[in-house]
């Protein structure tokens, strides 16, 4: 897991370092400066308007909550110190202890986001192809919440137990800890390349999948599939919007995660099998922008969030004043009937006549596909 996070694994030490340009390295802490300020500023934001708004704690935000917490976990611990230790660096600076101690918890930031869109997707999934289900309770999102605690805790438990400092110059001399490179030491070369395989498949390849066959389902459903016992041209009145911004949504999170993590895995592979491309000249670039690419999926959610959903947009211009004396019609409208004002939130629904001779199931069915649909939206 570590050579995923730190330049410093067992095929780059090595070789020599080759520190990119000063200019180079300047762009490098403003993009990684921005991430890391964007995704704190962002994902707290995000926490605030959950804990904050008694409208807003349903178990989908939950869920959107949890994943806050990992990406804030990432943006304080492993953009900052994998930044400073390989960028600047080029050695582990903060000691013998915190080496173990700062890989593990950034591995576990790591899994929690992936476990928790996965288990969003899920939750999606089933709310969207089986509407008549009662929806999932905050008690039982809890739960669900505490098992990809459990598993991304779990995961990356050999990381913790194998990563240690050791001297630059790779003689084992463990003495000078502030002094040597924070890396995994492996008994075997195929060892950590296993290892490696199984991390990647776990973070990245199975949660991938996962996301792409249940979103892929769910956007069938909702643009293409008539649910039953509805009319075509009521069912558009009502849910034409809702489908528009959850599938635009949906497809906008899984294409960031895929597409942010794909160059540093694509570079894992790559130099396990070719070490040798480690000692050409452009490959500290070309792995820190990777890292960095990787790294930066912790901003784009807040981004997300405000870009595509209008109750969070509601919630992130109070919080900032941008619309202090904004008319409560407005704000409803802004807000899809939903809007944010300090420590509450009303919630107008403007529900659209049925016809007079839809039967009592037909509405159920309507009204839990309607809130289903609703809530995909966040």
């Amino acid at each position: 897991m570590d050579e995923q996070f730190n330049f410093s694994n067992s095929n780059i030490t090595e070789l020599e370092y080759k520190p990119p340009p000063m200019y180079v390295q300047m762009i490098f802490v403003l993009v990684y400066g921005l991430v890391v300020l964007v995704a704190v500023g962002g994902n707290v934001l995000v926490c605030h308007i959950i804990l904050i708004c008694q409208r807003m704690r349903t178990a989908t935000n939950l869920f959107l909550l949890n994943l806050a917490i990992s990406d804030i976990l990432m943006a304080i611990l492993c953009i900052p110190l994998t930044f400073v230790s390989t960028v600047m660096l080029n050695y582990w600076p903060f000691g013998n202890v915190m080496c173990p101690v700062v890989t593990y918890i950034q591995a576990v930031s790591v899994f929690l986001s992936a476990f928790t869109l996965v288990a969003m997707s899920m939750d999606r999934y089933v709310a969207v192809l089986h509407p008549l289900r009662p929806k999932l309770t905050n008690t039982q999102a809890v739960k669900i919440i505490a098992v990809t605690w459990v598993l991304a805790m779990a995961a990356p438990l050999p990381t913790a137990i194998v990563s240690r400092v050791l001297n630059e110059n790779s003689d084992g001399n463990e003495s000078d800890a502030f002094n040597g490179l924070c890396q995994e030491i492996w008994e075997h070369d195929y060892q950590r390349q296993s290892y490696s395989m199984v991390i990647m498949f776990l973070q990245y390849f199975i949660p991938l999948i996962v996301l792409i066959f249940t979103y892929a389902r769910i956007g069938y459903i909702v643009w293409i599939k008539s649910p039953p016992g509805e009319a075509v041209r009521n069912r558009d009145e009502r849910m034409a919007a809702s489908k528009r911004k959850m599938v635009k949504m949906m497809i906008a999170m899984v294409a960031i995660y895929a597409l942010s993590w794909l160059p540093l895995h694509a570079i894992t592979l790559i130099g396990d099998q070719y070490p040798d491309i480690y000692s050409e000249d452009y490959m500290n670039i070309v792995w820190i922008a990777a890292h960095w690419t990787a790294m930066s999926h912790s901003c784009y959610n807040p981004i997300v969030y405000f870009s595509m959903n209008s109750k969070f947009r509601a919630g992130f211009l109070r919080i900032f004043k941008c619309c202090p004396r904004m008319k409560q019609e407005q704000l409803i409208n802004e807000s899809s009937k939903s809007y944010y004002h300090g420590t509450t939130c009303n919630t107008s629904v403007n529900m659209t006549s049925t016809p007079h001779k839809r039967n009592v199931i037909t509405n159920y069915y309507d009204r839990n596909n309607h809130e289903n649909i609703e809530s995909s939206v966040v």
